[in-house]
């Protein structure tokens, strides 16, 4: 059995989670601690998402996030049955608020950035995985 896990730019990924929540990471944090904390604080199940134990009980596959609806849907169309019922019209529902980029500051500061990206690579095994899985045998999206 394959499990397939999308994966997605760790920053805009977090920055993401942080608009769902309504919450700022702490830009003016007096300690790395305290910045971090404000980090975790934008996790949405993040922590639950993937574990390394997984891939004991199925296939681990990558999907590219930003192919989810090209290059996956045509790998998966051949695989799975069509519909018997299909609903229409097809009514799409945000999860999410509209992102305004220019209002999130860690884009335009490269030490938060990076240590950012560095802590979520280290601390957050969704992440490690997708790190690790981008352009292997195990990525289905590539191409």
């Amino acid at each position: 059995m394959e499990l397939h896990i999308p994966c997605r730019d760790r920053i805009d990924h977090l920055m993401s989670q942080c608009n769902y929540l309504e919450w700022e990471l702490a830009c003016d944090a007096s300690s790395n601690e305290e910045f971090f904390e404000s980090v975790e604080e934008c996790f949405t199940f993040l922590k639950d998402r993937y574990h390394h134990n997984m891939g004991k009980h199925f296939d681990i596959k990558y999907i590219d996030f930003k192919k989810q609806f090209t290059t996956y849907t045509q790998y998966m169309s051949d695989k799975l049955q069509p519909r018997r019922l299909e609903s229409t019209p097809f009514v799409k529902r945000e999860t999410n608020r509209p992102r305004n980029k220019t209002n999130e500051y860690i884009w335009e500061r490269p030490d938060p950035l990076e240590k950012t990206n560095a802590y979520l690579l280290k601390n957050v095994p969704y992440y490690e995985f997708c790190d690790t899985c981008m352009g292997s045998e195990n990525e289905i999206t590539r191409g």
